[in-house]
């Protein structure tokens, strides 16, 4: 059994834009986030701590590894949805310039791709070998390592867990620097979903 500390990173300075593969920062409230994060996970026995490339998610990575002495391996698979000609743009600015790409939902990612970017089976088809093989390389028994990732990342991850077609993955919260817990080998099984650890929760 390999158990896979799935998180998201942390909140960004990056509100009211689209901002997908945009390598935006953490804003001072994801640090914190993820520092109430990383000291909740502190006792545990890390073997490795993966990240998507992307700044948001390598900076709340590092908070994480900090504490088992770990440096972050990145990798680009991991990588939030692109989100094409509306990456970068300001809402009102994307509806003025793009008003029907503009409209569409987060949750109509599963079957529509914006021009230029990704939908969610393009994550699946890039995000799922990357976890294949970092399982492969953990394999040993009761081994368990972390992984940043973003919101569609993680849903994906998720909902193959619990046996979830891609238009079924938003039916659950993914929170800024929440905590998935999933244990693969044999039996798949989620021991926890979006857990965010608040600021009087103990280590």
């Amino acid at each position: 059994m390999t158990r896979l500390y799935l998180v998201r990173h942390g909140a960004v300075q990056a509100e009211g834009i689209f901002y997908g593969h945009l390598d935006v920062q953490l804003s001072a409230e994801g640090v914190a986030q993820l520092g109430r994060t990383a000291a909740a996970l502190a006792a545990l026995e890390l073997a490795a701590v993966y990240c998507s490339d992307l700044a948001r998610a390598a900076h709340s990575a590092r908070l994480l590894a900090e504490p088992h002495g770990l440096q972050p391996v990145e990798d680009p698979a991991f990588r939030e949805m692109n989100l094409g000609v509306l990456e970068g743009l300001g809402h009102e600015e994307a509806r003025r310039s793009h008003p029907a790409l503009a409209v569409k939902r987060y949750e109509d990612m599963w079957s529509f791709r914006f021009p230029g970017g990704e939908n969610l089976q393009d994550i699946a088809d890039r995000a799922r070998p990357a976890l294949a093989d970092l399982l492969a390389r953990h394999s040993e028994p009761h081994e368990a390592v972390a992984l940043v990732a973003h919101n569609s990342v993680n849903r994906v991850l998720l909902g193959d867990a619990l046996g979830l077609p891609l238009d079924r993955v938003f039916g659950f919260a993914q929170d800024f620097g929440c905590v998935n817990v999933v244990d693969y080998g044999g039996r798949t099984r989620v021991r926890l979903l979006n857990w965010t650890p608040g600021p009087l929760d103990p280590p």
